[in-house]
């Protein structure tokens, strides 16, 4: 049988190899828009207002722009594969270029739409630079976390299932005859051309995902008034690429010894000359025993009116009302060991890992142990968990603690064998090494999965959603489980007792209690942004009880200076980014890591880029149904955006550069 002119021509192959391109490309968009459409419905609680027709098409158009650009760029290779090797007769290298590279662009977009799904449910947005912080962390541990708490086997169905279509649907396109391509058969070199310039300019439009003179950028991309729409409009292979950019320049160590935070190439000089402070001396005698206890995942929300009902922080409530109690404070971080690095430090987080550098240098000056020990205590520091995670022994040894407890000084093992031990033993463990004239750090771990804790044994009384209150009972809501926030009320219960028991011992002890970070848990699938941003402060005792504090706004690097104001001895010279919370301010603003609150306006993420915002009401904190009502956003305003990146640079030089 004679062959048809185009079965053996080159022009013909380049033309198939191209086709098939963009059939992949198109089944690449298609996966992405897939899932975005998916996330966008069963995420639909994380959006600030409900749903609109016109948020849903805006969202879908911006988000193509992104899809096509991860599809064209991962198949730009077995493009110019066709346009090099296809005229010296090189087919099948180019059809098997084009094969493997599909398969594993469309192996890995499968794994990341997948994995993103949990990513979503537990931090609230795409990927982002914190889920490389996990390099830090126990592995093991946070396999059998997941594996334990998120049961993750419909996932990883899910993952089997559309591995398996898309290798079908490779083969497919690398098999399907493409009958419809000899109409575009020609010997016309004109014509030739023109149809190789429609294609060039087609790859290069798909790889930038625009027709446009901008291309697809991440600054672009906040294209609706909804935060989490937002965060959407980037797949989730170009926010992994983008999470590797970011963790990559926070992560420069100061190799390049530029500060990512100040524009124009701006030094700091002399960074401690405005962080010099003096203290009041407070209390007439100092306490024989100071406890600063970090609560894991001990955030506000429980500690609000509204959820009072549920009995979940009664003890943290009787300290807070005899003492001095700040709800409205940020948290330095979003993670437990950059939250302990700062407070610990007394040196912000703003965005390297602090546990891996901080040995490498001298203590920091504004070090809490250090700036105790001046004043006479010897500092311990006890963690639940093993002092290798997260280097945390290490750390906390360069920043001068003197003594170092852990879950291998109770046996290694506890009812939460996962991380540690629990709260009850390691409180115990403080009880017991808690001597006179010490300065003792705890960091806890039992609000922290993977839950498995045995409530009954300590009288937890709820023990099913009937047994919440019926204003939350009447929520068009998704609740959590009160096995899980169980171990809530068993981290509150386990603080009281310990408490009681240090106050009755040592009356004179000063009592300092926060939670590292917020949970990323709440009872309703409907939090506001002050729920999933803030921590509380509770300073007690019984030498401060009769001391009066106003409200005021308050954060992670106030807790030192406010210590060190209430025992050190009068006009003590001591260092500090925060201030002393016993001296009332009024405008103040205040800030975390991607957060700041100036007043009642609250903002969240990268300032530059995307951001929330939330304007907090008074009704919130008392009444449910006004929880998450929505308020116009608020672009954040020029003299807070710089003062933040002021606040940050600081924080980085000093990190990086020290006193220099």
């Amino acid at each position: 049988m004679e062959l048809k002119p185009f079965a053996t021509s080159r022009w013909y192959a380049f033309v198939e190899e191209n086709t098939r391109l963009a059939m992949l490309w198109l089944a690449g968009v298609t996966l992405f828009m897939a899932f975005r459409v998916f996330f966008l419905f069963y995420f639909y609680d994380h959006l600030s207002s409900p749903l609109t027709l016109d948020t849903f098409a805006t969202t879908l158009k911006a988000g193509f722009a992104f899809d096509s650009a991860a599809a064209g760029v991962c198949l730009t290779i077995p493009f110019i594969f066709n346009c090099f090797l296809q005229p010296i007769r090189k087919s099948h290298w180019v059809a098997s270029v084009r094969h493997y590279s599909a398969q594993i662009y469309l192996s890995l977009s499968v794994l990341l739409c997948v994995v993103s799904v949990t990513y979503i449910a537990e931090y609230g947005s795409q990927f982002n630079y914190f889920m490389f912080e996990g390099l830090h962390d126990d592995q093991a541990a946070i396999l059998k976390t997941v594996a334990m708490q998120y049961k993750p086997w419909g996932s990883v169905i899910t993952l089997c299932v559309l591995l398996y279509f898309s290798f079908n649907i490779c083969n497919w396109i690398n098999r399907h005859q493409l009958h419809v391509l000899s109409n575009l058969f020609t010997d016309c070199k004109v014509k030739r051309t023109v149809l190789v310039i429609i294609m060039v300019v087609l790859t290069i439009c798909a790889v930038r995902g625009s027709f446009e003179s901008r291309p697809a950028m991440r600054k672009w991309s906040a294209v609706t008034p909804d935060p989490f729409a937002n965060n959407l409009v980037i797949n989730p292979l170009r926010s992994f690429i983008y999470a590797i950019r970011d963790y990559n320049e926070l992560q420069s160590h100061g190799a390049n010894s530029k500060n990512p935070y100040l524009a124009n190439d701006q030094s700091i000089s002399e960074p401690l000359i405005n962080l010099k402070h003096t203290t009041t001396g407070v209390l007439t005698t100092q306490p024989s025993r100071i406890f600063l206890i970090i609560m894991e995942s001990y955030d506000s929300w429980p500690l609000q009116e509204k959820y009072f009902g549920l009995g979940l922080t009664t003890q943290l409530q009787k300290l807070a009302e005899k003492g001095l109690y700040f709800p409205d404070a940020l948290p330095a971080a979003s993670s437990t060991m950059n939250s302990l690095s700062s407070i610990l430090s007394g040196i912000p987080y703003a965005g390297v890992n602090m546990s891996k550098i901080g040995p490498q240098k001298p203590a920091s000056p504004m070090s809490l142990f250090e700036q105790l020990e001046q004043q006479g205590y010897r500092s311990q520091f006890f963690y639940g968990g093993l002092l290798s995670w997260q280097n945390i022994g290490t750390y906390a040894k360069s920043q001068g603690v003197d003594r170092l407890y852990s879950a291998a000084d109770m046996g290694g093992k506890g009812s939460a064998g996962v991380w540690g031990i629990d709260d009850q033993q390691l409180f115990e463990l403080v009880a017991n090494k808690a001597k006179e004239n010490t300065f003792n750090v705890v960091m806890t771990t039992s609000y922290h999965g993977p839950f498995n804790l045995n409530l009954k044994q300590y009288g937890y009384p709820l023990e099913s959603i009937d047994d919440y209150p019926s204003a939350l009972r009447e929520l068009n809501s998704e609740l959590l489980s009160p096995y899980t926030l169980g171990h809530l009320w068993y981290a509150d219960h386990m603080l009281g007792e310990f408490v009681d028991k240090m106050e009755s011992q040592y009356p004179d002890a000063l009592f300092v209690i926060t939670g590292d970070h917020y949970s990323r848990r709440y009872i309703h699938d409907q939090p506001n942004l002050y729920e999933l941003t803030h921590v509380p402060i509770v300073f007690y005792g019984q030498a401060i009880q009769q001391l009066k504090a106003e409200p005021q706004l308050a954060s992670h690097m106030d807790i030192a200076p406010t210590i060190l104001n209430l025992v050190a001895k009068p006009n003590s010279a001591f260092y500090s980014v925060g201030k002393s919370l016993l001296s009332p301010t009024t405008d103040r603003t205040i800030f975390g890591f991607q957060t700041a609150r100036k007043g009642q306006q609250l903002w969240r993420g990268d300032f530059s880029g995307i951001y929330e915002y939330h304007l907090i009401n008074e009704k919130q904190r008392y009444d449910v149904r006004y929880n998450k009502q929505s308020t116009p956003f608020a672009k954040i305003d020029d003299a807070t955006f710089n003062a933040y990146n002021q606040y940050m640079g600081i924080a980085w030089h000093l990190l990086l550069k020290g006193e220099q």
